[in-house]
């Protein structure tokens, strides 16, 4: 399933690299970015709790919690995607005629893609993986078509490239919910104690999602702003060459998260310390290859996948290997952070890498260009890892105990 999105995000890239111009492509990057953004806030008011929660629920239980909770992300994507749209209107008639028609364009994806995302989260809370594969196929297959129907006609855009994402998360939408159809009910919980519930767990996690956005995710619009979009373009262009290991990232959280929380509860940190250990040795050997190709052929790839536009930036792909390692090296433990209920720490992490971000990232991307996006990338990747693992640390030493069961 990972791999189906990892794939469709590395060809949507090539296809728009090969047919834009690097602003335009930059646009799309900055735009991706966003969207990412609104995943952080959807991560810590919706999903997480559902996870966490939903993965030791029984049927009947998980049914009502559910349905609540798709009200509730309803709810969320409709005022988002009102929130981008009157943004860009208002940016565009103040004159920004790329930064406005960009957020402008983020109105559909924000609309469309969380409800797809949240239904492909339902199925694997419950073990549906199967049913989250066929979705996710039918959702970037058709994102795909689009990109090279439009290709065809000499219609593509940045803006073009996040509405293919919307659309495909939209058709996706109609079979998502036929095969999720026994999980909804209309005995829901009740919405403001389901969304009470949501916020007294996820409120740490939604502010450490969002600080990690802007600690990790905000670089490069801090590169379309200083430097320029061509540059957030050049960015995304060798990005690219590395971003499956993003998705194994995601497919970690994903997949792993809720697993961890049952083995907590059941338990405890010690079956919960060889559950890490398990991922991190599960997710090592993939990473290490494509980090190895990524830095021995990254001229050879540039070249081949974009031509000769972005051979340029070929050295910059030394600084963007050390930032993917340094996220393998805190991810998993931040999934097992997640799972125990435990967020302050990323939370305090992160605000720590936000501070180096807006004071040494800064000075690097108005000294150094995109090469100085990537090394306070790399500076803050480094700052979370070693204050999540001195807060691991911390806790084994203190030798805490299992969470209070959420059914208890």
């Amino acid at each position: 399933d990972q791999a189906i999105i990892s794939v469709a995000n590395f060809l949507a890239t090539i296809i728009l690299a090969r047919n834009i111009t690097p602003t335009e492509l930059g646009v799309y990057g900055v735009g991706f970015v966003t969207l990412r953004l609104i995943r952080s806030v959807q991560e810590g008011l919706v999903v997480q709790p559902l996870n966490v929660f939903g993965a030791v629920m029984g049927e009947d239980d998980f049914r009502s919690y559910a349905s609540s909770n798709l009200l509730i992300q309803l709810g969320l994507a409709i005022c988002a995607a009102l929130t981008v749209a009157i943004g860009g209107i208002v940016l565009t008639n103040l004159g920004n005629d790329t930064a406005g028609p960009a957020l402008y364009a983020l109105w559909l994806v924000f609309l469309t893609w969380q409800v797809q995302e949240f239904l492909r989260r339902v199925f694997y809370t419950r073990g549906m993986v199967p049913y989250a594969l066929l979705n996710d196929t039918i959702a970037n297959l058709t994102r795909l078509v689009l990109l090279l129907w439009w290709s065809g006609q000499g219609a593509l855009s940045g803006a073009a490239g996040l509405n293919a994402i919307a659309w495909g998360s939209f058709v996706a939408i109609v079979p998502g919910m036929w095969q999720t159809r026994g999980i909804w009910t209309r005995k829901y919980d009740n919405l403001r104690g389901t969304l009470r519930r949501n916020w007294h767990f996820g409120r740490w996690l939604t502010g450490s999602a969002i600080a990690n956005w802007v600690a990790i995710e905000f670089y490069p619009i801090l590169t379309a702003g200083l430097v320029s979009f061509a540059a957030a373009g050049a960015y995304r262009a060798l990005q690219n060459l590395v971003a499956p290991i993003h998705t194994i990232l995601r497919a970690a959280d994903t997949f792993f998260t809720p697993r961890a929380a049952r083995i907590y509860h059941q338990l405890g940190d010690a079956a919960l310390t060889r559950y890490l250990k398990l991922i991190y040795l599960v997710l090592g050997l993939p990473i290490a290859v494509l980090l190895g190709i990524a830095t021995f052929f990254a001229e050879p790839l540039l070249n081949l996948l974009y031509g000769e536009v972005y051979l340029e930036y070929s050295n910059g792909i030394l600084w963007m290997v050390v930032f993917y390692a340094l996220l393998y090296a805190y991810m998993p433990l931040q999934s097992i952070f997640k799972a125990t209920e435990r967020s302050q720490p990323i939370f305090y992490a992160n605000l720590a890498a936000i501070a180096a971000m807006f004071t040494i990232g800064t000075w690097a991307i108005t000294r150094f260009d995109v090469y100085g996006t990537l090394a306070g990338q790399a500076l803050n990747a480094l700052i979370i890892s070693l204050m999540l693992w001195g807060f691991w640390l911390r806790k084994r030493e203190g030798g805490a105990e299992p969470a209070e069961s959420p059914n208890a």
